[in-house]
């Protein structure tokens, strides 16, 4: 797994014109977040700067997806392919003993800004999820700048059809999946649910957690950040959520730490102050004493207010 990410020594302006302001719907939150002087958006940008401990976080969980693959309890079938670039795998967790009756699912989208991160994070929260009749699905996707943004999102959203498809064979309920998703991913989850690519994918999934996402690329476009993740302005315009309508109405749980820099904390309250008008069951938490990185053990803490919400997303009645 590549290193997390680190704004020092990084360069470049990019004008309003190269980020596709001209056709921009920003909040004005937004306006004000691009108005801030380039190095304190970038240090807003790289929550490794100021999360108590990001490396240890993110250690802990590869620990963690390692003891869950090696669990006599989990049956565990790693690296399917769903499509043909190399990182374009995913791991499924279930409970060895399973009860007779297809089982839901949490379907997991790792971060780390589409430029770093792999699944090998991703099954930390299988063993708890198994204790509660869950399987947990990991996926893999392809990194920029080794593909573009609007390639790696498609990955994503093939990623939910293979899933649907294949879920039946794997003992899954396929009208029982929940897309999560953490930075990157929960960007690459919300551009499922607005259905961007076109793609139907949306009609797929039964709800969705979206975890310190981000879902307007203006700012991030206009930080060190496109240094690796190039966005045209056709990709910051047509990538961000918050730019389109939802296309489906389904739960969604929006997470996001109490000790995050703003800038993350800012991207999923405007979400929440938009979606909030079309979906009813839209909830959101803002986790005491949480940083990006740690925010990820609310996914599977027993008990927890995003526990709770997925259960209710695998709920019959929720489903009716």
């Amino acid at each position: 797994m590549r290193k997390t990410l680190d704004v020092r020594g990084r360069r470049g302006i990019y004008s309003r014109e190269m980020l596709g302001m001209r056709n921009r719907k920003l909040d004005a939150r937004f306006e004000q977040m691009m108005a801030i002087p380039r190095a304190e958006r970038d240090f807003q940008l790289s929550p490794s700067l100021s999360a108590k401990n990001a490396e240890a976080t993110l250690e802990s969980m590869v620990v963690a997806t390692h003891k869950a693959r090696q669990d006599p309890d989990l049956l565990v079938r790693a690296d399917i392919a769903y499509g043909p670039r190399p990182r374009q795998k995913l791991d499924v967790y279930c409970p060895a003993a399973p009860e007779k009756r297809p089982m839901p699912a949490v379907i997991f989208l790792h971060g780390g800004f589409w430029q770093e991160g792999d699944k090998s994070v991703s099954g930390f929260g299988a063993a708890a999820f198994a204790g509660l009749g869950w399987a947990n699905i990991a996926v893999g996707y392809s990194l920029t700048p080794d593909v573009s943004l609007s390639a790696l999102t498609s990955e994503i959203h093939e990623a939910v059809k293979f899933i649907a498809d294949h879920a039946a064979s794997w003992g899954i309920d396929p009208e029982r999946l929940v897309l999560a998703g953490h930075s990157a991913g929960g960007h690459l989850a919300a551009t499922v649910l607005c259905d961007l690519l076109k793609s139907g994918a949306q009609r797929l999934i039964c709800g969705a957690v979206l975890v310190s996402g981000v879902f307007e690329l203006g700012p991030i476009a206009a930080s060190y950040v496109r240094d690796l993740t190039p966005m045209t302005a056709d990709e910051v315009h047509g990538l961000s959520p918050l730019r389109h309508p939802l296309k489906v109405s389904l739960p969604v749980h929006i997470l996001v730490g109490a000790d995050e820099p703003e800038a993350f904390d800012l991207q999923s309250v405007v979400l929440r102050d938009k979606w909030s008008d079309v979906i009813p069951e839209l909830t959101f938490d803002r986790a005491k004493g949480r940083d990006h990185f740690d925010i990820l053990e609310e996914l599977s803490a027993s008990g927890s207010p995003t526990v709770e919400a997925i259960a209710r997303m695998f709920s019959p009645t929720m489903k009716d």
